[in-house]
């Protein structure tokens, strides 16, 4: 009875946090029949309806991936501008001494469908500056630095390009795959990839690394759980400044902005993470801005 409890709730929440449908066991049926029917793994049925072993029975209600894959993005350009436009805004405010930095938050005011060479560079060089903030023991992690706008700037500008890579993705829970679908982890633990830094694949797994940060002392960057479907945290998204969060949505297809204001997410937010450090924000910006002489 509990468990046909636990999954109608379930149910009932993912249409907004991760679209799913329920499966009705039959006989003869496996986990990896039933994973290829619904386009998806045996590790995802498996976290979804936390089954360990192999064996089904039937009657047996299980949780699966639903359509949503089939959906294009609907907010990803909105998103990935209103990114560049606020950086854009906040570059105005560097001083003479510091127009190298504004020169590089000007680099990517081209076209949103263009991937440029400098893009690419960036993420390179990023990859060389950053590495796990987990094996840091000795670092400021206040990121104070990012009350200074050329820095704050710097940062939104190598975020909206690495989100311009999955603007065309759709959102398919369970799937790692930018070709075919990414989840609200996939895209974090993807996204955080290419700043060097290796994130848990789950937002489970997230929510148990980096540094915890009050709601309140939210700078760009940290990451921002949510319970939907379950008990545990299960959505997880990356902060942007103003309440905003960037995150792989099911309602929108894919990348979206969200406000953690909204009636949904302020009654389901559970805690937010850093897994930037200040000494690693300020190794980025000076490599970006060795790369400009």
């Amino acid at each position: 009875m509990m468990r046909k409890l636990m999954l109608t709730v379930a149910l009932l929440v993912l249409p907004v946090a991760a679209r799913a449908d329920l499966y009705i066991v039959k006989r003869g049926d496996s986990l990896y029949k039933i994973a290829r029917k619904y386009h998806t793994s045996v590790e995802t049925i498996r976290r979804l309806n936390g089954i360990r072993g192999k064996l089904l029975r039937p009657g047996q209600r299980l949780i699966v991936p639903g359509r949503s894959r089939f959906a294009k993005p609907r907010k990803s350009v909105a998103t990935i501008n209103l990114l560049e436009n606020e950086a854009k805004e906040l570059s105005t405010e560097v001083s003479e001494k510091d127009q190298a930095i504004k020169t590089l938050s000007e680099l990517n005011s081209q076209d949103i469908y263009s991937i440029t060479d400098t893009i690419e560079t960036e993420s390179e060089l990023l990859s060389d500056a950053i590495s796990t903030p987990l094996n840091v023991s000795y670092d400021n992690w206040s990121l104070s630095i990012l009350n200074l706008p050329q820095y704050k700037s710097s940062l939104l500008k190598i975020l909206a390009s690495i989100f311009k890579r999955y603007k065309n993705t759709p959102y398919v829970f369970g799937y790692n795959n930018p070709a075919m679908g990414l989840d609200c982890s996939s895209f974090t633990m993807r996204v955080y990839r290419k700043l060097g830094i290796h994130l848990p694949r789950t937002a489970r797994g997230q929510f148990n690394v980096g540094v915890p940060v009050d709601r309140e002392h939210l700078k760009v960057g940290d990451l921002v759980f949510f319970r939907t479907y379950a008990r545990f945290p299960s959505h997880v998204g990356i902060y942007i400044g103003d309440g905003k969060f960037v995150h792989f949505s099911s309602s929108n297809h894919g990348l979206a902005i969200s406000s953690l204001n909204s009636r949904y997410f302020r009654r389901r937010f559970i805690g937010a993470k850093r897994v930037l450090s200040e000494k690693k924000v300020r190794e980025v910006v000076a490599k970006l801005k060795g790369s400009l002489r």
